[in-house]
């Protein structure tokens, strides 16, 4: 089968994830493994936990697409339905699969325990189906055809799914679709553009056959996806022009912004602290998300907003500055930053170095809630380090920002004792 004519679909099953109480991770990273692989999907389902629903699901897919991957209820519990669903659509009985049986029961025994009779539940497969090994979890996986599709159904653990993909679905898929059309993708994360403006900036730019650009929208940042041909001799020109578009708002090059700020830190060596109010711990939580940042991060506060109390002389700007410096001070550390209050919907922020203080006070340009408003500002301060450690402008016009006021402090120099 061509490459450009096969349909993948993923089928997800659980009340929880069709209700919104957990995040579908498994749904995103499938859909970005497949496209990288050349098996890029063409439709994506969720479904409840009622095992005619299920079934009508898997009938359907069936009829619509090449091959589906199924995710979730595989477990020993009564509401993991979706091998007995597999058996309703393809019309045949359940039987015990005698290895994995054995299996399960050696791993119960290794740790000690006698397994339950509910885990016996996972050894049941549909009549005419594959064992898809599963060398992490009690679930094992399987592989079925039904209607001439192929169905592939996995465990919904992330870590076990995702293995399980890798080293045994992938290979397979690989095999029986060996012309599949390979892309590469190159991540570039800016902060401070609008949709509108970074479609307006590469309106005039022109790609070579086979090149497509995509955009991600996870706020506070846009991502600009470049999907291109593998191992294209243009690739490279390619990039350096998106580059040179999103200029110095460009905060990670195929790296996440905490992560590219993680190996700036890691290079320069220098470390970190900072001081919070309104941002109430955001910024402190997210750089603890990345070795580098977290190694480098060496003291943190986090202040109730009213310890500090406004009066005529109150200037937020040199109170954030104060906040920067004494952080810096205190846990003698190269860098501190710092969040100050919330006040008539305006918050200052400050960096404090020894080579210099700069600060800014920022509100939101549109009317956004709170929680928002305080990744705004964090996302602020992080990329006040990210250009500080770069050497670039400190203070860049943010689309989703108003900046009120700035103001930079450069150390001042000692006086020559000769004059």
């Amino acid at each position: 089968m061509e490459h450009s004519k096969l349909r993948v679909a993923m089928l997800s099953t659980g009340e929880e994830v069709l209700h919104g109480d957990i995040t579908d991770t498994n749904a995103a990273w499938l859909s970005r493994r497949c496209f990288e692989e050349g098996f890029a999907m063409h439709r994506r389902v969720t479904v409840g936990d009622a095992l005619d629903d299920i079934a009508i699901e898997l009938v359907r897919c069936s009829q619509v697409s090449d091959v589906v991957i199924v995710n979730g209820g595989l477990g020993p519990t009564t509401d993991d339905l979706t091998t007995e669903a597999m058996a309703m659509a393809m019309d045949v009985d359940l039987e015990l699969n005698s290895h994995w049986l054995s299996e399960l029961k050696s791993r119960f025994e290794k740790n000690g325990k006698t397994m339950p009779k509910s885990n016996i539940k996972q050894a049941m497969l549909p009549e005419g189906s594959e064992l898809v090994d599963n060398p992490v979890g009690s679930a094992c996986g399987f592989a079925a055809k039904l209607n001439a599709c192929l169905f592939f159904f996995t465990p919904g653990v992330p870590s076990e799914f995702k293995q399980m993909f890798d080293n045994e679905i992938l290979p397979r898929l690989q095999e029986r679709f060996p012309n599949t059309y390979r892309r590469e993708i190159n991540r570039f994360y800016t902060f401070g553009f609008s949709e509108s403006l970074l479609n307006d900036k590469f309106e005039s730019l022109a790609l070579p056959e086979g090149f497509e650009l995509g955009y991600r929208s996870s706020l506070p940042f846009i991502e600009v996806k470049v999907f291109s041909p593998r191992q294209h001799s243009e690739i490279s020109l390619v990039a350096d022009g998106i580059r040179n578009v999103l200029g110095d708002l460009m905060v990670g090059d195929n790296l996440p912004m905490l992560e590219s700020v993680g190996v700036l830190l890691e290079e320069s060596g220098l470390k970190l602290a900072v001081a919070e109010k309104f941002s109430g711990g955001y910024l402190t939580n997210w750089l603890n998300q990345d070795d580098d940042t977290r190694q480098a991060l060496v003291q943190s506060w986090v202040l109730s907003e009213s310890t500090l109390t406004a009066d005529g002389d109150y200037n937020p700007l040199a109170a954030v500055l104060a906040m920067a410096a004494a952080s810096r001070e205190n846990a003698g550390a190269n860098i501190g930053l710092a969040c100050g209050n919330l006040e008539a919907g305006r918050v200052a922020l400050g960096l404090s170095s020894q080579e210099g203080d700069w600060g800014v006070i920022v509100k939101p340009r549109r009317n956004q809630t709170p929680e928002n408003f305080r990744i705004y500002c964090s996302t602020m301060l992080l990329d006040l380090l990210r250009r500080y450690l770069t050497g670039q402008n400190m203070f860049p016009e943010i689309a989703s920002l108003v900046t009120l006021e700035s103001l930079h402090i450069p150390v001042e120099e000692a006086e020559d004792p000769e004059q």
